[in-house]
């Protein structure tokens, strides 16, 4: 018998969703991917056309969520009921692991806005230097105690993570309005609002493939909400517009953050591609003091509704799986059923070597957590085709959703693409292959749970 789930508000819902979407790489990725691989134009119809494939997707989670039972959860149910069970295994899988390397993103950049803010006498304990980035003892630490902290938030239910959520969210929106504002005043009335010599080469040149490449990752918060749904007090209906508003949110954000990144930094990509962080070098040049605090305020919001969102959401898959006994012994009790307590432990651990890899190893990280979470993508609108086809009511825009969820898979793993995954990549999906093909001998063979 399955125990009482710990509700969580519309409001609430809309937080979690929209935190795990503007988490710390609407920050950093401007300068570290948009500008410098495609500058303002072709980033910008990156993120476009990303907004509209994303969209097509989340018409299929749409679609089932509106199906599915109030006592359910989306996303494993989807797939062992439409697909079968070794297929809900994969899925969970490979969405966990989006899930626990963007919480390990997230904890990475504790360490690259501890810079920003603090005098590097601070910078305590030199450990050892990895792909160029010197990692401090301090900074170790610090990074460890965000993560210990909201594991134990997380552990103290699903409504106190999800009511810290939404405070964080409401200070985060006010804080990058506030900087986009502030970017245009800032600016001196020489320096046009636009770039002069805007190139089309830039999107001639398919040099924002990358860029769509990670579309998936930037977009994945709304694919926290059908894992959290059968814990949204209101009527499931209201899950469309929880994931439309997230999608809206997230490219707002993104354009706004890109565009005053470039704004600030005299659209001068050059510059952008040499700074260790472009967004705040820009802010701190153009509104100066100020302006970098007002960033961090909203970064550590970012930040920690990333972290925050990401665990829960989780934890929430983890126990789906574990609803339809999909999960090995490690994340059970001793009567085999699902153990929050051991499953945020054991996300806890794995997210407490990010800090030991430095800030460098971040692009590696994304393009794995891009991979996860469009194997997700792939395996519910294949869920949601089947179910249209059954009822005889397949539409264009459920193929379309399919095709691109496979397009994304390829721009991914195709060695000949742009956006292909690097060697570093290949080795941290391995090991995530290995530790789940061990965890799926176990299971499939000695269970019989189904649906129907």
């Amino acid at each position: 018998m399955r125990k009482k789930t710990e509700s969580i508000s519309y409001l609430q819902a809309i937080a979690i969703s929209v935190g795990a979407i503007i988490g710390w790489g609407a920050y950093v990725m401007p300068g570290d991917l948009f500008l410098p691989q495609s500058q303002l134009l072709g980033s910008s119809v990156a993120i476009i056309i990303g907004t509209l494939a994303i969209y097509m997707v989340a018409q299929a989670y749409i679609n089932l969520l509106t199906q599915t039972p109030e006592n359910e959860s989306g996303g494993i149910y989807w797939i062992e009921k439409y697909i079968n069970r070794k297929h809900a295994y994969v899925y969970g899988w490979g969405v966990a692991i989006g899930y626990i390397s963007i919480v390990a993103l997230n904890i990475s950049a504790v360490a690259l806005l501890l810079r920003y803010l603090l005098p590097s006498s601070l910078q305590i304990g030199y450990l050892y230097t990895i792909a160029g980035w010197e990692v401090y003892a301090s900074e170790v630490f610090l990074c460890s105690a965000a993560i210990i902290l909201f594991s134990y938030i997380n552990l103290r239910g699903v409504q106190v993570g999800a009511k810290i959520q939404l405070y964080i969210a409401l200070f985060m929106i006010v804080s990058v309005t506030a900087l986009f504002f502030g970017s245009l005043w800032a600016t001196p009335a020489t320096q046009p609002f636009l770039p002069t010599d805007m190139q089309s080469s830039s999107i001639t040149s398919l040099a924002w493939l990358p860029i769509l490449a990670v579309m998936p990752w930037a977009y994945v918060g709304f694919e926290t909400t059908p894992q959290i749904s059968k814990s949204i007090s209101d009527s499931k209906t209201k899950t469309k517009s929880i994931i439309l508003i997230s999608l809206i949110a997230g490219v707002l954000f993104y354009f706004l953050i890109n565009y005053f990144t470039a704004l600030n930094m005299n659209f001068d990509y050059q510059a952008i591609k040499d700074s260790n962080w472009a967004t705040g070098e820009g802010i701190d040049n153009r509104i100066g003091s100020i302006g970098i605090w007002l960033l961090s305020i909203a970064m550590i919001g970012s930040i920690l509704s990333g972290i925050n969102g990401f665990i829960l959401s989780s934890v929430k898959l983890l126990e789906s799986m574990g609803d339809s006994s999909l999960l090995p012994s490690v994340f059970t009790d001793n009567n085999h059923h699902f153990s929050k307590k051991k499953t945020v432990i054991l996300i806890c651990l794995v997210c407490l070597f990010s800090p030991w890899l430095g800030r460098n190893y971040l692009l590696d990280i994304v393009s794995m957590a891009s991979l996860g979470i469009t194997v997700g993508f792939t395996y519910v609108t294949s869920a949601d085709l089947i179910n249209e086809r059954r009822k005889k009511q397949a539409s264009l825009l459920n193929y379309l959703a399919v095709l691109v969820s496979l397009i994304f898979i390829s721009l991914l793993l195709l060695p000949f693409s742009p956006a292909a995954l690097s060697l570093n990549a290949y080795i941290l999906l391995a090991v995530f292959i290995v530790l789940g093909a061990i965890g799926y001998k176990r299971i499939i063979p000695v269970s019989s749970v189904s649906l129907g």
